[in-house]
């Protein structure tokens, strides 16, 4: 017994000088541990299956403190409870069977989150909590990756009437703590202590709150986080006041809401904060964040240099965005489709990351803007008159052509092999100025099926004028083109060309410098939602919206 009553004595001495560190230390789970502990799960096998018996040891090697001084700490019923959960799992813990490890391991947070609640000395365990929480999560993600054991649990589940996933159950109970640290009562305004630092039970705000997201994330519960988010803005002190690895989690995991939810102005601000808080030695977590930033970026219309790219975080990263790219600077909607579809081989790395549809919903709309830019500088005639005050135009019949082809392309259509011209190995035909460019084909075996996504328009629907027009007129709507249509006329004219500079810069204005102006004047620059940047000076309460719905391409937050 001499392991056993060491460790009590030990702990009860650490709660008199309250000292949570040492408390942490010694209160572990997550092997590997030294072979005290080993020593300590065969003393209570051998000789404490009886939970009374158990109950009255514990009582008698962490007594009350009768000194009744102020600087020393005392137990509560909360502790005791907790330590007998935490002496029956060593007890009855058996590391091979994980479920039931996990099972185990959630009492034993949840007898944790009790003891954490007493507004006293609760604030002994919260190092303590951190850690049996983290090793709560640790242990959930690596379950939900094994089908083989999340299987016998779904059938369990399926028998009862709780459909929750086991990482969903986790977070939810995690969450108890982080919502018991965020609501905690302080003496001083906003939870800051006089040294410029959160105090008490607020330490742990944004610990807990990691937590409980990268669970969430991993379920796709993510509309759970909602309110998590909402809290956090109306009674958090500053996230600057935090350590660094804490901002960069939080701020990550904001910005891929953010991003899900087509807050792509907000989303990039946050992740761009993270990446830049990131220490450049975490190649790892740069390269998670520089996912979402270069698409939320790719969706503002800004794009990764290849100096940028060369980071060492970036490495392979470039070789699936650079084609999107590409193909949305040439307004070549053919190269747009394969870089996102089965052909580039990427589709389902898109798809897994969670940017596959918000990049083909929100970048197409970029590749038209650059299609009908193309088809201007291919076909306007620019006057030879300086002083014309005729208007620049763009024929939507000229657009029209260049759709049609873009969707014969993507259907299979090819130009026909002229057998002449092939037989005389690369020599010009004597006649070829005569000759009529041959058009393009559709193939022997038939067109290509063409899902919704994969179509100009829509699966293998030709575009039509109408379309055309609709698609222009949305341009012009969200600021992408300056001008009006003439419907009559069947072309687009764009509107002061001379005042800024010829009818490139009035027409086609930088896709970024639009979004940020618009988001400028909405207040999207100045606040985030979720993002406590300074201390509140308002009073408690109000609805802050995180979701959103479909919007433009890059109005939403």
């Amino acid at each position: 017994m001499a392991v056993l009553n060491g460790f009590l004595t030990s702990i009860s001495g650490f709660l008199r000088t309250k000292d949570a560190v040492q408390l942490q230390v010694y209160l572990r789970v997550e092997p590997p541990l030294p072979d005290d502990y080993t020593q300590l799960s065969r003393e209570l096998k051998a000789s404490y299956q009886d939970s009374e018996k158990l109950d009255k040891l514990i009582e008698r090697l962490i007594p009350e403190n009768d000194n009744g001084k102020a600087d020393e700490g005392d137990v509560w019923p909360g502790f005791l409870a907790f330590m007998k959960e935490y002496l029956e799992f060593w007890r009855d813990v058996n590391f091979e069977d994980l479920l039931e490890t996990h099972t185990q391991l959630s009492a034993l947070v949840n007898s944790c989150i009790t003891a954490l609640s007493n507004s006293s000395y609760g604030i002994i365990v919260l190092p303590t909590a951190i850690q049996l929480s983290a090793n709560l999560a640790k242990l959930a993600m690596m379950l939900d990756k094994r089908p083989d054991l999340m299987r016998r649990l779904r059938k369990v589940a399926d028998e009862g009437e709780n459909r929750k996933t086991l990482v969903e159950g986790t977070a939810e109970s995690i969450q108890r703590a982080f919502t018991m640290c965020l609501t905690e009562r302080s003496a001083n305004r906003n939870g800051i202590g006089r040294d410029g630092k959160p105090e008490g039970k607020k330490i742990g705000i944004y610990s807990f709150a990691n937590m409980v997201l990268k669970l969430l994330f991993q379920c796709r519960k993510t509309r759970l986080a909602n309110q998590l988010f909402t809290n956090i803005s109306q009674h958090s002190p500053p996230l600057a006041l935090y350590p660094a690895s804490q901002r960069v989690t939080y701020l990550y995991y904001l910005g891929r809401f953010l991003f899900a939810n087509n807050h792509f102005y907000r989303a990039q601000l946050c992740l761009q904060s993270a990446y830049d808080q990131c220490h450049a030695r975490c190649i790892n977590q740069r390269r998670n964040i520089l996912i979402y930033l270069i698409s939320a970026n790719m969706i503002l219309g800004r794009f990764p240099s290849r100096a940028f790219m060369s980071r060492p975080e970036s490495a392979g990263i470039l070789q699936k965005f650079a084609p999107i790219s590409k193909a949305i600077r040439r307004g070549d909607i053919v190269a747009f489709k394969k870089a996102l579809g089965p052909e580039s081989g990427n589709e389902q790395w898109f798809f897994r990351k969670g940017i596959l549809l918000p990049l083909l919903s929100r970048c197409e709309v970029l590749v038209w803007r650059s299609l009908c830019r193309q088809v201007f500088l291919l076909t306007y005639q620019f006057p030879t008159d300086p002083n014309s005050r005729k208007a620049a135009t763009l024929d939507i019949a000229d657009l029209l052509a260049a759709a049609q082809y873009c969707q014969k392309v993507l259907e299979g259509w090819q130009k026909p092999t002229d057998a002449t011209t092939f037989m005389q190995a690369g020599r010009t035909h004597a006649n070829s100025m005569f000759m009529k460019v041959p058009d393009l084909i559709p193939p022997a075996q038939g067109v290509k099926k063409l899902s919704a996504q994969q179509g100009t328009v829509f699966g293998n629907k030709m575009p039509d004028l109408l379309e055309m027009e609709a698609i222009v007129a949305g341009l012009v709507q969200q600021g992408l083109l300056h001008g009006f249509i003439s419907h009559n006329q069947g072309k687009f004219a764009i509107l002061g060309a001379k005042q800024r500079g010829g009818p490139l810069n009035a027409g086609f204005p930088a896709i970024w410098e639009v979004l940020k102006v618009r988001a400028e004047r909405e207040g999207r620059d100045s606040e985030v939602p979720g993002w406590v940047q300074g201390e509140r000076k308002g009073g408690m309460g109000g609805v802050v919206n995180l979701s959103g719905i479909a919007r433009p391409v890059g109005s939403g937050g």
